[in-house]
């Protein structure tokens, strides 16, 4: 788990066009060959950096084994056999520097106590509604905060959340945060960023090129915490033996473009290794935002080798209400439906109603009551920022009225 302030634990193209890369004829590994027959083995390493400029880091990240129930100690790599897998989240904060960090750091321990404590399933449209009831939770928990806590109001945070089932990556994306997937020599981005310029290149207004020097770059059309609910885009993706995962934030690919990002990704042989070597090149490249990359190497015999250079990922954003086929499509409805709320393109229809994990709706005139989060409250580096707030403002106004007639009295000037 990142904590704020960085460190270790503690592009504008948004397409899906493959960038391929040339270099080492060395191929990522996860390590080794799944324990048993039907099991990936997943082998992951996070670090996310405060970036050049910045004065604070807002990104957090969690890595976890949901099978053991462990967040990532950051010492060694985590290696994930069992049937749940790992767990993967990487948030992005805004909100200023007290706000981003809480909210991320909030967003990213919630989402996975959520799915620590969901059923264990191999059913993708089940394992998408548990996803999405946790990065509503997430949101609420964040909305809930910041509607508490004066300072941290209007605070949020994206989100980029991962997990495994049925041999097929199960993503949640709110924001611009991304998901690639490096394989055989291509990357591929299998997220849509929920991003201003995303939508303007989708909508034909923008080229690629031309969206590289357009202003408004960090303006995203949806945030977690920012409303009492959120409705994030569900995708899949179909895995192959030694496919490579990459889950980070604007940081890291604003600064690199895809090929950059493809040529580490294939010359660097371990997670670690390809982790840390993406923060440096982010870094060389101006370091102008906090960055964050988590690296995920899948194998196990359970998965098909890629079948031909041809054989890539591809988007497929997951209707949870459907089954089989008819819950599959190629565009996110989601990101689409964001993009015409601010007059880009047309609305798709209606959101989708969730099926799992309602919330109470609060509405904007209404302060919610305290709320406790999965399991009791969440620690974590939120949760100690907050607990360093001390005293309310309207009780320490409270607490000097009564010092200051206190002092008046002892004087006897009444």
């Amino acid at each position: 788990m990142a904590a704020p302030g960085g460190g270790e634990p503690a592009g504008a193209d948004d397409g899906a066009t493959p960038s391929s890369a040339s270099g080492a004829d060395e191929a990522p590994s996860a390590g080794a060959a799944a324990s048993a027959a039907g099991a990936l083995w997943l082998e992951a390493w996070g670090v996310s950096d405060i970036g050049c400029v910045r004065d604070g880091n807002e990104d957090a990240f969690a890595i976890g084994d949901l099978d053991a129930g462990e967040l990532w100690d950051g010492e060694r790599p985590l290696a994930a056999r069992g049937a749940r897998g790992a767990m993967v989240v990487v948030c992005d904060g805004m909100g200023g520097a007290q706000g981003g960090e809480v909210a991320s750091d909030l967003a990213a321990r919630t989402l996975w106590a959520e799915m620590r404590q969901a059923q264990a399933t191999q059913e993708l449209e089940v394992f998408a509604r548990l996803l999405r009831r946790a990065v509503r939770a997430a949101n609420r928990r964040v909305w809930d905060e910041g509607q508490r806590e004066a300072s941290l109001h209007g605070m949020g945070t994206t989100a980029s959340a991962v997990g495994f089932a049925a041999g097929h990556a199960v993503i949640a994306q709110v924001g611009d945060s991304r998901v690639y997937v490096w394989r055989a020599g291509a990357l591929v981005q299998v997220t849509r960023d929920q991003s201003l310029l995303s939508a303007l290149i989708h909508a034909g207004r923008l080229s690629h090129a031309e969206a590289r020097s357009a202003p408004g770059g960090s303006a995203i059309l949806q945030a977690l915490g920012v409303g009492d609910d959120v409705e994030p885009s569900l995708s899949v993706v179909e895995l192959r033996r030694g496919d490579r995962l990459l889950v980070c934030s604007d940081g890291l690919h604003g600064q690199i473009a895809d090929g950059g990002i493809a040529a580490i990704l294939e010359v660097r042989r371990a997670p670690r290794d390809a982790a840390e070597a993406l923060i440096a090149a982010a870094r060389a490249a101006g370091g102008g935002d906090n960055i964050t990359a988590v690296v995920v190497d899948v194998a196990g015999e359970a998965l098909a080798p890629p079948a031909s250079p041809e054989d890539l990922p591809r988007y497929t954003e997951i209707d949870p209400r459907e089954e089989g086929e008819r819950a599959l499509y190629s565009t996110s409805y989601v990101a689409r439906r964001l993009a015409a709320r601010v007059g880009i393109g047309e609305d798709p229809g209606p959101p989708v109603v969730p099926a799992t994990g309602q919330h109470a709706i609060v509405s904007r005139g209404r302060t919610p009551a305290p709320r406790v989060g999965p399991g009791g409250d969440v620690a974590g580096a939120a949760r100690a920022r907050l607990a360093q707030q001390g005293l309310p403002l309207w009780l320490w106004v409270v607490v000097l009225v009564a010092a200051a007639a206190g002092g008046w009295l002892a004087a006897g000037a009444w």
